[in-house]
């Protein structure tokens, strides 16, 4: 985000043009009846007793320009050349006494000689060796008794080298400031030296942030110049100027082009954790398989990151290298929670807790621990037999008529666990096939909330209408949340029915908070999953040998 002092220069000069700047100025002639010191005030404010005339204090484009008088600019130090040019249409002065030709150069209203540092042509021409502070003025001449234009001289001098301050003490050129994220901080930008007071600008991040900034500008009668001081106050600074620069500008007539004095920021702050998986997020695990994380902590000053697993004894720091976590060849030991956490200058930081679970090959039929299902009536039983326990009745499919009867719906996940974040839309997603074609799809939100059908919406959730899937006789249903809060963490079960039986299927959805908090510890997970499994496995039978017809 940083730019240096040199890139900033064509920046600088598109910014503005000389003709829409102002400078406080001063005519150059002194009193030394005066006091020194006289301050100016935050912004255009004027002391009343730095000169003997209030309009030798001025701005461009007021005062004397008003009254079309020509402005010349020059350094003190450089020679000047003023031409006597009197117009055709002039007339004598009443009372003057020049003699036909002759030619004389005033100088607020007095008469000048010629010296040894200012000497007058035979043309007229006004020529001065080298431009003093005293030279300031309104110049004009006479030729045979007839004037011409008047002009104002002001002699500039250039100001010294700007610097920066903060705290009280002098920063050196292209310095770093380094403060903590949320402090506030205020620059002081020192101009020395300089008539008129130069101007003074300030960009942060290549912004202009001058309307932000405060000036106070002091007429120093014995040495005939300003002293400038530009304050900016930046009253919370972020991450996202890390690395940024800001800069003091100074523009003067006496300099070619303006002066950048800029400054780097270092913002430190805390820790921020983005995590990704690969596989990705949803998507199933299976023992034997493998399984990638990677932790990225983005911190000032950098932190390194570790990986931890919850157990119900505490956390157990887990193998990674650069952030990775590799794990081949996975079996149900590798099931839980994990995290990643950083020791920081701060303090220490924990990422949200993501939860990986590993489906094991030899689950049992029907409902299992960790199973994305529910209920599941694959085959019958070599009974021929499913039995319904909450009405104690039993149901038999003789082989041979099995074929002519159809099958049962079959519902599968599309993702049996969802991971998201809070505040966010997410949507559950289901495959329900059956022959004949399912004719019932319901949606069983958590308990305190009414089930949902296809075309229905409840509060922050809405079940979509059931569009047609790739293989025959299957649909796909989908439902989304709006808004994900905490309490929609989960299972969330989709039901489908035909004229032949109905199943299952159960979504885990785990709700994860912004990714700079530090998720608390769950005691035994796995516990909490088998009873609300359980628990909802007998809701969802009583559901089913209540409502699904059989032939």
């Amino acid at each position: 985000m940083g730019i240096s002092r040199w890139l900033l220069l064509p920046l600088l000069l598109c910014q503005a043009r000389a003709s829409d700047l102002r400078y406080h100025r001063h005519s150059g002639r002194r009193d030394i009846s005066e006091p020194q010191g006289v301050g100016v005030g935050v912004g255009v404010g004027v002391g009343s007793n730095t000169t003997e005339n209030p309009g030798d204090l001025l701005f461009e484009d007021e005062g004397d320009a008003s009254l079309g008088l020509e402005e010349v600019l020059v350094v003190r130090g450089q020679e000047v050349v003023l031409e006597c040019e009197v117009p055709d249409h002039a007339k004598p002065l009443p009372g003057d006494d020049s003699v036909e030709g002759e030619v004389r150069w005033f100088h607020d209203n007095a008469q000048v000689l010629g010296d040894l540092r200012v000497g007058i042509m035979w043309t007229g021409r006004l020529v001065m060796s080298h431009a003093v502070s005293a030279d300031s003025g309104v110049w004009w001449c006479h030729r045979s008794g007839r004037p011409g234009p008047r002009r104002r001289l002001l002699v500039t001098i250039p100001p010294e080298r700007p610097y920066l301050m903060y705290g009280g003490a002098q920063l050196a050129v292209g310095a770093r400031l380094t403060t903590r994220e949320g402090n506030a901080i205020t620059l002081h930008c020192v101009v020395e030296g300089g008539n008129p007071a130069p101007s003074i600008t300030w960009l942060l991040a290549a912004e202009d942030v001058t309307l932000s900034s405060q000036v106070r500008t002091e007429w120093r009668e014995g040495e005939g110049v300003f002293y400038s001081l530009s304050n900016l106050t930046v009253t919370r600074v972020g991450k996202d100027q890390h690395n940024a620069t800001v800069a003091c500008v100074v523009r003067h007539p006496a300099l070619p082009v303006p002066i950048p004095v800029p400054l780097r920021l270092n913002i430190e702050y805390s820790p921020d954790f983005r995590l990704r998986r690969w596989p990705a997020w949803g998507s199933p695990v299976r023992e034997g398989s493998s399984v990638s994380l990677l932790c990225h902590v983005d911190a000032n000053p950098p932190s390194n990151p570790t990986w931890v697993k919850e157990t119900e004894s505490g956390s157990t720091e887990v193998a990674s290298s650069g952030g990775w976590v590799n794990l081949t060849q996975v079996t149900t030991e590798d099931r839980g929670w994990y995290k990643c956490a950083t020791s920081h200058a701060f303090g220490h930081f924990a990422s949200h807790s993501v939860f990986i679970n590993v489906l094991s090959e030899g689950r049992a039929a029907g409902v299992a621990s960790y199973t994305p299902q529910l209920l599941r009536k694959t085959t019958i039983s070599d009974s021929s037999r499913f039995h319904c326990v909450a009405h104690n009745t039993s149901l038999e499919y003789p082989d041979a008529d099995r074929a002519a009867q159809g099958t049962p719906v079959l519902v599968e996940a599309v993702n049996s666990t969802v991971l998201s974040m809070g505040g966010r839309t997410t949507a559950l997603a289901a495959h329900v096939c059956g022959h004949p074609p399912p004719t019932s799809v319901t949606w069983l939100l958590p308990a305190h909330l009414p089930p949902l059908r296809p075309g229905l919406t409840s509060e922050r959730f809405h079940a979509h209408n059931l569009t047609k899937g790739e293989a025959p006789g299957c649909l796909y249903a989908v439902l989304t949340i709006v808004g994900v809060k905490a309490g929609d963490a989960g299972s969330w079960i989709v039901v489908g029915a035909n004229d032949r039986g109905a199943d299952a299927a159960l979504i885990r959805l785990n709700v994860t908070a912004a990714a700079h908090s530090v998720a608390a510890g769950s005691a035994s997970p796995h516990g909490a999953t088998l009873l609300q499994t359980t628990t909802t496995t007998t809701l969802l039978l009583l559901l089913l040998c209540s409502s699904v017809r059989w032939l």
